[in-house]
């Protein structure tokens, strides 16, 4: 709800506006076994923010029911990768969305791997500077080398679908 309450904001600046998502790899198509959300969630002209808020609600609503588990949800962190793949998909669509009207805004997401944070206990591979100085350094791309719609993995563009 953020991003779209300021995209008009983005939209006026005369250069290419950037949006960069911290995400994780969590959130990736490989951590799905459910062959229908995959073939959701893969397929790029026809997914929407309705089929990844649909997607969002069907697992909640299995998780109030207590059938959530063998449904083909991610099985590490269940709860955090499907916040993060519902964001990498709604990064996608946002991204196809803006290129098509010809918006001057990228739409990114990036995963800083494990950072030694609160959230970690203070474990990680890299401290929190270390991913903040990768981060400013993707967000601040020249033009000529800003993507959009792509995931991120530390520096190394990923496909989404095939990690």
């Amino acid at each position: 709800m953020l991003t779209e309450a300021l995209l008009p904001l983005f939209r006026r600046s005369p250069a290419t506006s950037r949006i960069l998502n911290i995400s994780s790899q969590l959130g990736l198509l490989n951590k799905v076994s459910d062959p229908e959300l995959k073939r959701l969630l893969q397929d790029e002209e026809r997914l929407t923010e309705a089929g990844v808020e649909g997607m969002v609600s069907r697992f909640l609503s299995q998780v109030k029911d207590g059938t959530w588990r063998g449904q083909g949800w991610p099985k590490v962190w269940t709860d955090y990768s499907v916040s993060k793949l519902a964001l990498n998909a709604y990064a996608r669509v946002l991204a196809r969305r803006l290129q098509a009207r010809g918006d001057p805004v990228s739409v990114n997401c990036f995963c800083p791997g494990f950072t030694r944070t609160d959230m970690t206990r203070g474990w990680g591979k890299r401290t929190a500077e270390e991913a903040a100085e990768v981060a400013a350094r993707l967000a601040l791309l020249p033009p000529a080398e800003l993507p959009t719609g792509t995931f991120f993995k530390w520096c190394t563009p990923q496909l989404y679908s095939k990690l």
